[in-house]
């Protein structure tokens, strides 16, 4: 045992080198440590790419995005060339966070004593600077994250050494990429915190066994989708599971017009996580995201979003309509998980909670059992 870590890291490890079969759920107490908190903002979240948002929500020249990344504010804008740069949100004279929420800038201004960075992260104006010895603004720039996209997704990434993102995400784009992702029109975009740790959140995403019960009256609606589950390991990056609805008047479909989509695409949900945290429901009339962080041991900030492919909402009688009948079934799933998430979170903080076999819809818990494990056991 290493007397340098938690004792519930051992059991995370203990657990995570036993196959599927015996695997157990992750131990109760790592919802709740505030060290092991730390260790996740250490070993993951200044380490691993993290989802800021899509393309599609920042379409034109000086569009950004912010995200508080467990401390450290971040602000993705789109660049005048069509790419995306991000930035540390924080003005380098006296550390002010320069930009909220989102939005469009031809010049990020600080509230607080007015230095101007082009959106290149160029500092281009010192209000009453010129009378520090030695000063030039050319010389200083906003402190740049890296960024990268994927199927439409922009992430970014504090750390230099970690490897690009794109290539570890090669075979999940082979299976998806069909879809075209990153043509889906935003619907809406919404921003919450839950009273819950984040890793109850990305489980209960990928956890394919509350649907029957938390989701009758929503996804399970018509039928349930246990039989049509087909689950699958993924990577050291990624996990997925996806159900093949069978074809019907309530099954997912893409449009008659869409050529692009596999046969054995055209009817499949897939619910897929990208490690650590951005969870995407993709089907071929719908996707639906949402990128967590810790925010505290208790407390999940969601960043949330809901597309629907160009040519349905094209095509639609009533266009809003449209947009209003997705909405309202997504309403109502979040309205299901979220007390049920919460709960167990609460239950987890009982000194008689305990974690036992898990079932065959639970692969991909298990999966991120094991991810978090090599991140935080070494």
């Amino acid at each position: 045992m290493d007397r340098r870590r938690p004792e519930v890291l051992d059991a995370l490890a203990r657990n995570a080198a036993l196959d599927f079969g015996e695997a157990i759920g992750l131990p109760p107490a790592l919802y709740h440590d505030v060290a092991i908190l730390q260790r996740e903002i250490d070993a993951v979240f200044r380490r691993e790419w993290l989802c800021m948002g899509r393309l599609a929500e920042i379409p034109r020249t000086g569009d950004y995005l912010t995200r508080d990344f467990v401390g450290a504010p971040v602000v993705a804008i789109r660049q005048a060339d069509g790419s995306v740069r991000a930035f540390a949100n924080v003005c380098l004279h006296r550390s002010a966070r320069l930009l909220e929420g989102d939005g469009r800038v031809s010049r990020i201004s600080c509230p607080y004593h007015s230095w101007t960075y082009d959106i290149d992260g160029q500092l281009v104006g010192a209000p009453f600077m010129q009378q520090t010895p030695g000063f030039d603004v050319t010389r200083h720039r906003l402190r740049e994250w890296r960024a990268e996209t994927w199927q439409g997704f922009v992430y970014v990434c504090a750390d230099a050494g970690t490897p690009s993102l794109g290539a570890r995400l090669d075979s999940l784009a082979e299976k998806v990429g069909d879809y075209r992702m990153a043509d889906y029109v935003p619907v809406y975009v919404g921003v919450d915190t839950w009273q819950t740790n984040w890793k109850c959140l990305v489980e209960n995403y990928m956890d394919a066994y509350h649907v029957h019960r938390v989701h009758r009256a929503s996804f399970g609606k018509y039928g349930s989708s246990e039989e049509q589950t087909r689950l699958f390991d993924g990577t050291d990056s990624y996990t997925y599971h996806y159900v093949e609805e069978e074809v019907g008047p309530k099954s997912v479909s893409p449009h008659p017009d869409n050529t692009w989509i596999s046969d054995a695409n055209r009817s499949r949900t897939w619910l897929i996580n990208i490690f650590p945290a951005h969870t995407m429901q993709l089907q071929p009339d719908m996707l639906w995201y949402l990128s967590i962080l810790p925010d505290g041991v208790g407390r999940a900030s969601i960043r949330w979003s809901v597309s629907i492919p160009r040519e349905i909402l094209d095509s639609a009688p009533d266009r809003q309509g449209a947009i209003d009948e997705v909405m309202a079934l997504i309403h109502q799933v979040n309205d299901e998980d979220r007390p049920v998430v919460e709960n167990v979170y609460r239950a987890t903080a009982s000194p008689d909670a305990r974690t036992v076999a898990l079932s065959y819809l639970e692969r991909n818990v298990w999966r991120f059992g094991r991810y978090l494990a090599g991140k935080l056991c070494t």
